[in-house]
């Protein structure tokens, strides 16, 4: 059994020490976890984690993971799946510095709890799980799994769930920018992104989210999971006090403002002062998408999405707002990822979210909204 007792810190400014570090764990044994122990009450099933990736990934389930699932309600096997889909685009360095900080640290704490023994090996085991974890293209829960610093990793479902579910927006409100991961996601866009100047910017949310360099190479993606325009105002605020630039703005405003269901005063006051933040980051061009359509069925789940006439009667008030602002709406593009005012079903994972297909379209049509020398 690994036990870390130096933190992985900068707080000397020798990024070598970080490598260091990092090396020496790397090629100690029992490192990581490539097994997994699913608990749920009495039950407990031993699984790899590379199962695990498959389900997360291609919802492929293994033999002795749909023994676990069976115990688990469709709303609950969404949550599981949605947990260890979770990922951050990130570097070692730049995650060591978030996760020192006070947000980083409720974070790590957040996780340990939905992990046995995760609260008693201590933060320094969690913080080295999530850098060892980390890969060129970011930190997975998947990756932190494999990179876990013990043999034996137990996750209780329950608690797990508990924790995500703490830690997800939940109707009607959204309250994101009290929740210690959002906390540390936009305190990594922040140290990314500050005194920077982008050619181009997306925000929105979880949709969104899973686009990466949608604009061309020298765009950002601010997108983050349950963003509404309540949400969106705060990240803002930072990134406007961080002094980054983005020339071309594109604001996606989702599904989450029509599925928390502000009122609709309160949604255009959200965003008249999102536009006025956004210039405030020297936007040349600022550019809205309407809330996106689910489909038919997912529509008429309260946990999934918001009902269409709620999308609608969203659309109308940003429509209105944009007028006022003399800003452009443009509805026009996201027509081929519907079938009148529903998300085309082969499009989509789970009647919200898009799959691969969806994913590339979507990705195109952002492209495509971009002055030509950016794409």
């Amino acid at each position: 059994m690994l036990t870390l007792r130096l933190p992985f810190c900068l707080s000397l400014g020798q990024s070598c020490l970080l490598s260091l570090m990092v090396g020496l764990l790397t090629a100690l044994p029992c490192r990581s976890a490539e097994v997994v122990t699913l608990r749920y009450g009495l039950l407990e099933a031993s699984i790899p984690v590379n199962d695990l990736q498959d389900y997360a990934n291609t919802q492929t389930v293994s033999p002795v993971l749909k023994d676990v699932l069976q115990f688990l309600g469709p709303e609950n096997k969404v949550s599981f799946r949605q947990l260890l889909q979770k990922s951050l685009h990130t570097d070692r360095v730049t995650l060591d510095r978030i996760l020192n900080r006070p947000s980083g640290v409720q974070f790590l704490s957040d996780v340990g709890g939905a992990l046995d023994n995760g609260e008693t090996i201590g933060l320094h085991a969690l913080r080295a799980a999530a850098i060892l974890g980390t890969q060129p293209e970011g930190l997975s829960a998947i990756g932190f799994l494999k990179a876990y610093p013990l043999p034996n990793l137990i996750i209780d479902i329950p608690q797990a769930l508990k924790v995500f579910d703490r830690e997800s927006p939940q109707p009607p409100i959204d309250n994101l920018n009290d929740r210690a991961w959002w906390q540390t996601f936009v305190d990594y866009q922040v140290n990314m992104s500050q005194k920077q100047t982008n050619p181009a910017c997306l925000f929105g949310d979880s949709i969104s989210e899973e686009i990466e360099a949608p604009l061309g190479k020298s765009s950002r993606n601010f997108a983050i999971g349950g963003m509404s325009s309540v949400s969106l105002i705060p990240q803002l605020q930072q990134l406007v006090t961080a002094h980054v630039v983005c020339q071309t703005v594109v604001i996606a405003i989702g599904t989450n403002d029509a599925w928390y269901t502000p009122k609709d005063d309160r949604f255009q006051q959200n965003l008249t002062e999102v536009i006025a933040l956004t210039k405030q980051l020297q936007a040349k061009q600022i550019i809205f998408l309407p809330a996106f359509y689910s489909t038919l069925a997912a529509s008429q789940k309260p946990e999934l999405a918001g009902p269409i006439d709620r999308v609608e009667q969203v659309n109308r008030s940003l429509l209105q707002v944009a007028k006022q602002q003399n800003i452009a709406v443009r509805t026009d593009v996201l027509q081929p990822l519907f079938s009148g005012q529903v998300l085309k079903s082969e499009l989509t994972t789970d009647g919200v979210h898009l799959n691969t297909a969806g994913l590339a379209l979507y990705r195109q049509i952002l492209l495509n909204l971009m002055p030509i020398e950016q794409r």
